[in-house]
């Protein structure tokens, strides 16, 4: 009870960001890639080896933080690469909750444990990668060690910080189709909940890079997405809505795409992405005032044009889509996934 209490009021300023966000089209969440960088060597990453870019400095990032804030937005995802690979990580998380945004770490896992009492202060969620149920994962994303720190830093999480919101994210792909069991019965025996997320022809038109190679095909992604609508319906926290297992996880995308009215992606030097165009982007934040990218002629085109396309296959775009349109079973299973898990 006591953690439900701590996370209702997180989930009213949730549903009032979405409100104001469909009064007035503005983003309400920032994907904030604050480095490249990364320790794994993951295969299917959209990301490896993209190393060039400048990183925005800590204090440059307060900054941007604090205005992001000043515009309506309510919670910041930091990620990578791999953002513990940045010494001042603290310092990141640490001006994101003093701006007052809701916020969640995303990880590979490999140094949160050591990081942790530092971290943990300045963090609402960690979303860790978890691929499969054992060592193969460590192969896979070529990090030896990496499964059983995940595992221990979870376990580590739930006893010391049982406030903080735990996932992990089961990357679907060629070759891991039998784990959709196994890491539900790992989740269910650390108390954290996942989501299941395909590889996808491309994350973002602008990094010139393909994982078509690691998609699974359709047989298998039927086939997990019917084994996880049953561990679903058996109780297993799956926190995907019952909605994009059925149609997205089998790639049938009938869908509207409202992201870029909900959530906007920032890289390591400030610029933000464009998805449906790279080469021109909504802004830099370095450079210019979040008020001034969000009134910008290239932002209110994506609005519309984005409209028109439904090319991710990605959970954070589909099912917050279907939020945003206030669908009833994706929201009821947000709300659910909030209070309970």
């Amino acid at each position: 009870m006591k953690d439900q209490l701590t996370v209702i009021p997180k989930v009213f300023t949730l549903f009032r960001g979405l409100a104001a966000s469909k009064s007035k089209g503005r983003p309400l969440f920032i994907s904030h890639l604050v480095t490249t960088r990364c320790n794994c060597r993951c295969p299917m990453c959209l990301w490896r080896d993209q190393h060039s870019y400048e990183e925005m400095s800590a204090a440059e990032i307060g900054s941007f933080y604090r205005d992001l804030r000043a515009n309506g937005f309510v919670q910041v995802g930091v990620w990578g690469g791999e953002p513990l690979v940045r010494e001042d990580a603290e310092e990141l998380l640490y001006y994101a909750r003093q701006a007052g945004l809701i916020t969640v770490l995303v990880t590979n896992g490999f140094y949160l444990k050591e990081r942790l009492k530092e971290l943990a202060p300045h963090m609402d969620a960690v979303i860790l990668s978890l691929d499969y149920a054992g060592e193969e994962h460590d192969r896979m994303r070529g990090c030896p060690g990496l499964y059983e720190r995940v595992v221990s830093v979870m376990e580590a999480l739930r006893r010391q910080y049982p406030h903080i919101k735990v996932y992990f994210n089961y990357l679907l792909h060629r070759g891991n189709e039998d784990q959709a069991l196994p890491l539900a019965e790992l989740a269910r025996e650390l108390d954290v909940s996942f989501y299941v997320c395909p590889v996808k022809d491309e994350l973002y038109r602008g990094t010139g890079k393909r994982a078509e190679p690691w998609k699974t095909d359709r047989e298998n992604a039927a086939m997990v997405s019917n084994q996880l609508i049953n561990l679903k319906r058996r109780g297993y926290p799956l926190n995907n809505s019952y909605t994009y297992l059925r149609q997205f996880l089998r790639d049938e995308k009938t869908y509207t795409c409202h992201l870029p009215k909900i959530s906007m992606m920032v890289y390591p030097h400030g610029e933000v992405i464009n998805c449906m165009n790279s080469g021109v982007p909504l802004g830099n934040v370095t450079k210019q005032s979040m008020e001034e990218i969000l009134n910008s002629t290239v932002h209110k085109e994506l609005k519309t044009v984005a409209l028109n396309c439904n090319h991710c296959n990605n959970p954070n775009v589909v099912d917050s889509s279907f939020i945003w349109e206030l669908k009833g079973e994706p929201l009821l299973n947000a709300v659910s996934v909030l209070l309970n898990r």
